[in-house]
């Protein structure tokens, strides 16, 4: 496959030579016969041999080098064409990274445009749980960009981690824990509707919703699926009902009316494979897949772009947590929770397959891709024109989700049990 188009390069490159040699050598000709030939150079009649025969040698002389280079590529084809190959991609992807920066100077900052007096118009809702890592992170990180950021406190124990913990000092809270979800989200959007004089003698304007971001909880419970307790599975219902509310209390008709980017934070490389021991993460994820599968095919049509980031290995901190030593330790107290029958049954498999499964999540650790990856992700995906229905973002998450599409359940399980 490699070998025919060198092969056809190299005939196409002779048959140029040899059209220019014959262009050459008519061109003498008709020089060394014209009478203007002896005038300027005062040459007898014996000389056009001599100059033919040097004309003859350098041709000679030139002849042996093209077959010389022509000899050399078509002994070394894949290697010609493989530094050929580079040779291209090094080019195009050169000249595609001096356009896109020429046409999209923007990306190098990522700052929220401002309005002509200075004031912030731009805003994010972001929905989760601040008593997760990457909830706090990313609110923190969009309002250093110049959002005016909207947090969810979803129930109390929220509500009693913000009044302990304050997220920061210029992040606005939605409680939806006080009162109903529709009463929330009316007050929303009339503060959207409601015009702002952001200073004394400036001309008012209106808010503006750009995203609506679904941060991830990553720490989910794990163990036999027999040895979960009801209350797990009640909170994960709990958990995606509160999903379910939201769509059926106004939301979409809010993202629709201001034509806002939807954007789900869903962790991958767990649920795809559907590691064993981890029923409720897997049981989660799958379904709010499916269900912002659906809901951005339905909101196409009305210009709503809805994307899944599906997230890989992060690095939250700059200290690597997934050590063996941690590991173990976690798996010791885990087993230690659980009845003697259980830790009969289980207690070895569960050991060897949580080791397999770190090294393949990870989700936080000082081993995954910087989070800085995800909020310029976000950023991007939020001033977007069309964003894509499926982004990937950290190790392993795009390798995750291929296998899991391509390999059957059995090749799978040979790596992962």
């Amino acid at each position: 496959m490699v070998a025919e188009p060198v092969q056809v390069t190299v005939e196409a490159l002779q048959k140029l030579y040899s059209r220019v040699n014959q262009f050459v050598n008519a061109q003498q000709d008709k020089l060394v016969n014209s009478e203007y030939y002896n005038q300027f150079f005062n040459i007898e009649s014996s000389s056009p041999p001599v100059v033919q025969v040097r004309s003859f040698a350098a041709e000679s002389s030139a002849s042996n080098l093209f077959s010389s280079i022509f000899n050399t590529i078509a002994q070394n084809k894949v290697g010609c064409a493989t530094v050929l190959g580079l040779g291209l991609g090094i080019g195009c992807y050169s000249i595609y990274k001096k356009w896109d920066h020429i046409h999209h100077p923007e990306k190098a900052k990522r700052r929220v445009p401002k309005l002509a007096n200075g004031a912030k118009r731009d805003v994010a809702l972001i929905v989760g749980s601040p008593t997760e890592p990457i909830t706090r992170l990313v609110a923190l990180d969009f309002e250093r960009r110049g959002f005016i950021v909207y947090l969810t406190a979803l129930d109390s124990l929220d509500l009693k981690y913000l009044s302990a913990n304050p997220v920061g000092k210029n992040i606005n809270y939605i409680d939806f824990s006080q009162s109903s979800i529709e009463d929330n989200l009316a007050r929303f959007k009339q503060i959207l509707k409601t015009p702002v004089v952001p200073f004394f003698g400036a001309e008012p304007h209106y808010l503006f919703l750009k995203s609506v971001i679904f941060t991830p909880c990553l720490y989910f419970p794990v163990g036999p699926i027999e040895n979960i307790g009801i209350n797990t599975w009640h909170k994960l219902t709990d958990r995606l009902l509160t999903y379910l509310k939201l769509f059926s209390s106004g939301m979409i008709q809010l993202v629709r009316s201001s034509s806002s980017k939807v954007i789900l934070i869903n962790p991958n490389n767990t649920s795809c494979l559907n590691l064993p021991y981890h029923a409720p993460e897997s049981i989660f994820q799958h379904e709010l897949m499916s269900l912002f599968t659906v809901l951005a095919r339905e909101l196409k049509q009305h210009g709503v772009y809805v994307t899944q980031v599906k997230l890989g290995n992060v690095s939250l901190t700059s200290e690597v947590l997934n050590s063996n030593s941690r590991i173990e330790s976690l798996v010791n107290s885990e087993v230690r929770a659980w009845t003697s029958e259980m830790r009969e049954l289980y207690t070895k498999d569960f050991t060897r397959a949580q080791f397999k499964s770190h090294r393949i999540k990870a989700s936080g650790s000082g081993k995954g891709e910087s989070i800085k990856s995800l909020f310029h992700l976000l950023f991007d995906l939020t001033y977007s024109s069309s964003p894509p229905s499926v982004s990937y973002c950290g190790k392993g998450a795009r390798w995750c989700d291929y296998i899991a599409k391509v390999f059957p359940n059995s090749w799978i399980e040979l790596f992962i049990i």
